[in-house]
């Protein structure tokens, strides 16, 4: 678990983010909304390894990832 992913929102809701009885910003919603949320998850995915397929061998040693493991994670297809 990253620092990012620690970070908890706070439960106040502004009024901005609640549509036709519907809380955007919490984990229900309308099937487009979590499709969309799913699909935005699997986009992250994807530029993050393209980006990690990107780096070259001394920024690889850096943070301690061979180039054959950065080249097999990227070849990862998305739904994975």
């Amino acid at each position: 678990m990253g620092a990012i992913d620690a970070i908890q929102p706070s439960k106040r809701i502004a009024r901005s983010q609640v549509r036709f009885g519907i809380e955007s910003g919490s984990g229900t919603g309308n099937v487009l909304s979590r499709i969309w949320r799913f699909y935005c998850a699997v986009a992250a995915k994807r530029r993050s390894r393209l980006a990690l397929d990107e780096l070259s061998t001394h920024l690889l040693d850096d943070i301690g990832v061979s180039a054959e493991e950065a080249r097999r994670e990227s070849a990862v297809p998305f739904w994975r």
